[in-house]
């Protein structure tokens, strides 16, 4: 009988105790999992940033600034169109910016009839417009965010005055300026104005020096590196000193330099500083590159269309610093970057 009773007490406490456990351990469960939970966030705006197919550092580095502004202001920027299985070209990624009647538009301009129709249909759907890096001047656009091309040339015209001095020959020195293929954007046209000018003005009738351009075909994603190379192929159109007006002529450049034993011989100047490009400065194969402050770009970006929601105006042109970096600049900063990872 005492058994029988024992037995009965020791299945009602299992009874009563293991639906207690269950509880204790779910609420346990509950707790340590919810503090994991986000807490969803409410934006006020949304803003959208459309650069079409192009894969640049530059570009990455500017949503990433007007992401991060935006949600100072509570605005939610997107990088309209990436992480889709589809990939659209701008044109149509505008046009489904106004169909998803989007609070702001940054985008990289151009001169196109089409680029200026579209952004004309977004700004009389009241969406504002803010173009980065390349203007649309003949649009409705809001206000354009990008360098002084003119002081871009200024610049490369200071380091091809530095080359020439370090270098001196006698005979006529061939620089060579690689374009990107676009005959409706006058960035380049500025740029070069800018960089002969400046050369005028210092170096006058002291120094032979010839100033050629070309266009170089960006259509195709090996199209700019299958015609530096050529470049450097042909000994006849080799110059002394070459400039690249992007990241991708800049990468495609010194990689072909290094490839054919021309470091050395061709004085590369180029433009951005990706981490590719710090370590071809850092081993003096391009010898210095200028590059807009990419992080005042996009912050200028939503600044700007933030500013013309609230009051109606804001500034037409925003006009962001640019840094030279060198050789030497290049290998502080990897030094220091080092030295920051062994602490």
């Amino acid at each position: 009988m005492k058994n029988k009773k024992t037995a009965i007490f020791l299945l009602v406490a299992v009874f009563i105790l293991i639906p207690i456990g269950l509880t204790v351990l779910g609420f346990k469960m509950y707790v340590g999992t919810s503090k994991k939970i986000e807490q969803p966030v409410v934006y006020d705006k949304h803003y959208v940033m459309i650069t079409g197919n192009e894969d640049s550092g530059l570009l990455d580095s500017v949503y990433d600034s007007a992401r991060e502004e935006g949600q100072k202001r509570g605005i939610y920027v997107e990088r309209f169109g990436s992480g889709l299985a589809v990939e659209y070209d701008r044109d149509q990624l505008l046009k489904m910016a106004v169909q998803a009647s989007v609070d702001g538009i940054i985008v990289t301009g151009d001169e196109r009839e089409e680029t200026i129709a579209h952004i004309n249909d977004a700004v009389d759907h009241d969406i504002p417009v803010v173009t980065v890096f390349s203007d649309c001047s003949g649009s409705k656009r809001q206000c354009f965010v990008g360098s002084n091309y003119y002081h871009v040339g200024e610049e490369y015209g200071k380091q091809i005055q530095k080359i020439l001095k370090v270098n001196p020959k006698s005979y006529t020195q061939k620089v060579l300026v690689l374009m990107e293929e676009n005959p409706k954007d006058a960035s380049g046209n500025l740029i070069l104005l800018g960089m002969r000018e400046k050369l005028e003005k210092e170096l006058g009738a002291t120094r032979a020096v010839t100033i050629e351009t070309t266009q170089v075909d960006n259509s195709g994603s090996f199209s700019a590196e299958e015609y530096i190379r050529d470049l450097f192929l042909d000994e006849t159109q080799v110059p002394d000193i070459l400039i690249c007006l992007s990241e991708v002529y800049t990468q495609c450049a010194y990689q072909a330099a290094v490839d054919y034993n021309k470091v050395g011989d061709v004085h590369l100047l180029g433009y951005y500083c990706s981490d590719q490009v710090l370590d071809a400065l850092s081993k003096d194969i391009v010898k210095a590159t200028i590059t807009p402050d990419v992080q005042g770009m996009g912050r200028l970006c939503v600044q700007a269309l933030d500013e013309y929601e609230r009051t109606g105006y804001t500034n037409g042109y925003e006009v962001v610093d640019l840094q030279l970096v060198t050789s030497a600049d290049a290998r502080k900063l990897l030094a220091d970057e080092k030295k920051r990872q062994s602490e």
